[in-house]
């Protein structure tokens, strides 16, 4: 057996040679130039498919049978065959050879039929894999036949001459769309529709189609023209493993649609938007806060609102990967909270990135979620917070991430102390926990801001050691700041402010000077330190990274804790900036001169400086939310208010009321805060009690009464604290002595109101651990006259604890006023050089005070003196000048 006889039929179309054109596949023409269709030929059973080209049988019968006369055998006796090639023709080289594709053959006659055997039916093997690439176009636009319909996208093709067939070159038909055939002659079920093929066949190169059989030349001469050049398209060799299964002739090819326009992805433009909105809006934030025009504000929220828009879509999409849909719900829920009450949908989308977070083991931004969520949830739930926060400092500390240990304990040592003094205790221990942890693992800034903030809370709390307590905590700062090498401006600023702070409670004031000039020094120096930025308020304290441990900081955890170089990274605190801690220097500088009382007005000086600094609008600040800029405007609006109250109060000591007419104007021009917090009720209560000096020193005694009584210095027959405030319980007491005072006029006595006061004020005035309270306490009672009046040695008692304590605390005010109580009580109508010297110390220290009535008071007494002693001149003198302070203090109350 030859190869040949092995070939399935079919196969020896691509022999060599020519094949004779026989008669019977010749097409007749009709009058009408359409083909006449013949009977198709019964098909032999058994035989393998044969190959032929992708034409349908069944529309074109007379081609079925490649073999003269429908004999194989005669054809192969008459044209050799070569073994070697049994698939290949004598088309040009200049083509790829391809494997053709399978055609059904035309079965031979029955008696052909009883002599082969029929081998089993083998599938028909794919030659091409089915890749994205488009399906072979079909053969249409044959010159005659039914299907003479030219394509609309096509230039009419010119009739054939006098030949049987003519075949269209595949590959021109690649290059143009083809009208799809009618539905008449549907592909067979086993084909893919044609929908499924890809609209985007004119990008592909064209695909090279296996080369078919065609007529002899001889008879047909059209058949050794070429296409136009212009038409023909150069043919591509396709790999194995690329092609695609053929599909069949009768498959309609729906047209090349042209090239779309190129897909721009919106999300990652989306982001940007959104973060350009936000950060212009966070840039004019300062100016937006301090003036709060109606058109500013209108602009902020309009641009955060689209910045929150922008983010809104982005989370909708479905083109989020985990990481960055977790970012986007921080950064949204962040936006949310510090632009918006909308307390809830923030709390929902931190509690879709806390689970996105769970799923994907993001650590760093499910506990940066969770400090976001705890601050959400405070203020609607502060108990819940409390309850919650607890459980992820003790995860923290199994897991032994103690960045975040810092960073829970911190925040809820603030939950406590925002809550009010109840919650004092709590904080102070949950900071002492924080210092422990610190101290065990050698972070000695963590450490050291631990102890300065317990120190702050023992101020707060005013326990009776508190003084003890508070420098123990200076101490121990100090202690490792000199051990450690690391030194971080903000915390040696704060140590002083803190030391300085403590010893003007104490009424140490030479101290307080010494401690305020190291203060002034060390500010000097960090003037243009760059370790101390002037637009921001941030503080970084070093943390030493554990080994082997998960990673739980990154670039997205840098606004609670931030990665830094080699073994550390840093716990990011919001703290006094640079202008804030020059502004609370000179405060205090001021109340320093004015104890000293060296130069009168030396101290409203120094507070007008204080005022400068607040004001000062050319130091450019970090970019920040509008409620943040909100609160260090109040925050700066509180210290203006209470030097302006400064202010007022030593004007009234010097009896200038003009000017505390203008401190009283300056406050109330000032924008007030929004919130109810207790620094605004601490600054209420203050402006009410300057008023009440207003209207006392200026003789309106009614309008001063009115004051005194008002509801907010009723005070407390426990002496306990008033709301919680020291401030307002001594407030209330200083009221109640004016009360005393006014009522010492003839025309508002009430000696039964009066003693009712003294009986109310006794237990809470004599054994007050302020010293300045006892000594007030003492001069009222020494100064006033009762009924029954007070014994000479009450009266001896009391003047001897005023003088006393103004000794002590180096207060001009207090001694002068001391002394000319001491000359009135004891040395009235007395002949002798004791009373001539008290008399004398009186007017001196009054001087030194610069209250003109009480200056005017001792000069009225000297002169007493000096006439009793008999002389007359010096006491005409003493008179006159007394005369001239009276009326000088009258001119200044009329303002």
């Amino acid at each position: 057996m030859t190869f040949r006889d092995t070939m399935p039929p079919g196969q020896a179309y691509g022999g060599h040679g020519h094949q004779p054109q026989h008669p019977q596949f010749h097409t007749q023409q009709h009058a009408y130039g359409q083909h006449q269709q013949r009977p198709q030929l019964p098909q032999p059973q058994g035989q393998p498919q044969p190959r032929l080209p992708s034409v349908s049988p069944a529309a074109y019968p007379q081609y079925a049978n490649g073999y003269q006369n429908g004999n194989q055998q005669q054809y192969q006796q008459n044209h050799y065959v070569h073994p070697t090639y049994p698939q290949h023709h004598t088309q040009s080289h200049s083509q790829p050879q391809l494997q053709q594709l399978p055609l059904p053959h035309p079965q031979p006659p029955a008696q052909q039929r009883q002599h082969q055997p029929q081998p089993p039916v083998q599938p028909t093997a794919q030659y091409y894999p089915i890749p994205s690439a488009p399906e072979p176009q079909p053969y249409v636009n044959y010159s005659n036949g039914p299907y003479r319909q030219p394509s609309p996208l096509l230039p009419p093709i010119p009739a054939p001459a006098a030949s049987s067939v003519q075949f269209v070159n595949p590959s021109y038909l690649q290059q143009q769309p083809v009208t799809p055939r009618p539905t008449s002659h549907a592909p067979p079920a086993s084909q893919p529709p044609a929908s499924t093929m890809s609209p985007q066949i004119s990008q592909l190169p064209p695909i090279a189609r296996p080369p078919q059989r065609t007529p002899s030349a001889q008879n047909n001469p059209r058949l050794n023209e070429k296409p136009p050049p212009s038409r023909t398209a150069p043919t591509l060799k396709i790999p194995k493993d690329q092609r695609r299964p053929s599909v069949g002739a009768g498959v309609a090819k729906s047209p090349a649609t042209p090239n779309s326009s190129v897909h721009i992805e919106t999300l990652p433009l989306l982001i940007c938007v959104a973060e350009d909105c936000f950060e212009k809006a966070n840039t004019t934030a300062r100016k937006v806060a301090k003036f709060m025009s109606d058109a500013e504000v209108a602009d902020h929220h309009k641009l955060v609102a689209t910045g929150l828009g922008c983010l809104d879509v982005a989370l909708k999409s479905n083109k989020l990967w985990p990481r960055l849909e977790a970012r986007l719900c921080l950064r949204y829920a962040s936006v949310l909270i510090d632009e918006t009450t909308n307390i809830m949908e923030a709390e929902t989308t931190l509690t879709r990135g806390i689970a996105v977070c769970d799923k994907n083991r993001f650590l760093d931004l499910n506990y940066c979620s969770q400090f976001l969520l705890m601050k959400t949830l405070f203020q609607r739930n502060p108990k819940a917070a409390f309850k919650l926060i607890e459980g992820h400092i003790s995860d923290c500390g199994t897991y032994k991430h103690v960045h975040w240990i810092y960073a829970f304990r911190f925040l809820k040592a603030s939950f406590h102390l925002q809550a009010g003094s109840p919650a004092e205790h709590s904080a102070i221990d949950n900071l002492r926990k924080i210092a422990g942890v610190a101290n065990q693992r050698k972070d000695s800034s963590i450490f050291a801001m631990a102890m300065l903030l317990e120190g702050f809370a023992h101020m707060t709390t005013m326990k009776d050691d508190w003084a003890n307590r508070v420098q123990l905590c200076i101490a121990q700062v100090s202690k490792i700041q000199m051990e450690s090498s690391i030194q971080i401006p903000q915390i040696d600023i704060l140590l002083r402010l803190l030391d300085l702070a403590c010893s003007l409670h104490q009424k140490t004031h030479s101290i307080s000077a010494q401690k305020l000039n190291v203060l002034q020094r060390q500010l000097e120096e960090l003037r243009n330190s760059p370790d101390w930025p002037l637009q921001t308020g941030e503080v970084l304290l070093s943390i030493n990274r554990l080994p082997n441990t998960a990673p739980t900081v990154s670039k997205d955890t840098r606004a609670v804790v931030r990665q830094g170089e080699g073994n550390a990274d840093y716990l990011v605190l919001s703290t006094l900036g640079k202008q804030e801690a020059w502004a609370i220097a000179w405060v205090f500088n001021g109340i320093v001169a004015h104890y000293r009382a060296t130069t009168p007005g030396r101290s409203a000086t120094l507070w007008n400086e204080a005022l400068r600094v607040l004001d000062d609008t050319k130091i450019s600040t970090a970019p920040q939310p509008l409620p943040e800029a909100l609160k260090q405007h109040d925050w700066a609006r509180e210290l203006t208010c209470y030097t302006h109250i400064l202010i007022g109060l030593q004007a009234a000591t010097v009896t200038d009321w003009a000017k505390v007419k203008q401190s009283l104007d300056a406050i109330r021009e000032q924008p007030h805060s929004s919130s109810s917090s207790s620094s605004g009720s601490s600054l209420e209560i203050l402006t009410l009690y300057l008023e009440g000096c207003l209207w006392q020193g200026t003789a309106n005694m009614d309008e001063a009464l009115t004051v005194w009584k008002n509801p907010r210095f009723e005070l407390d027959p426990t002496g306990a604290y008033k709301n919680g405030s020291r401030l307002e319980t001594e407030l209330c007491i200083l009221a109640t002595l004016n009360r005393v005072y006014i009522m010492q006029e003839p025309n508002h006595k009430d000696s039964a109101e009066t003693a009712e006061l003294v009986d109310l004020l006794r237990p809470i005035c004599e054994d007050n651990p302020d010293l300045e309270i006892r000594t007030a306490w003492n001069l009222v009672l020494a100064s006033s006259t009762f009924e029954p009046e007070l014994s000479l040695n009450q009266a001896k008692r009391h003047i001897q604890g005023g003088l006393s304590g103004a000794q002590q605390l180096n207060n001009t005010q207090y001694l002068s006023m001391a002394l000319n109580i001491m000359r009135c009580k004891l040395f009235e109508n007395v002949v002798g050089e004791q009373a001539l010297k008290s008399a004398k110390a009186g007017s001196t220290q009054a001087k030194k005070s610069g209250n003109l009535l009480w200056m005017s008071v001792a000069e009225g007494m000297l002169g007493q003196s000096y006439e009793i002693e008999g002389q007359v001149g010096e006491a005409r003198r003493a008179r006159e000048e007394g005369v001239r302070l009276a009326n000088e203090a009258y001119d200044k109350t009329q303002f």
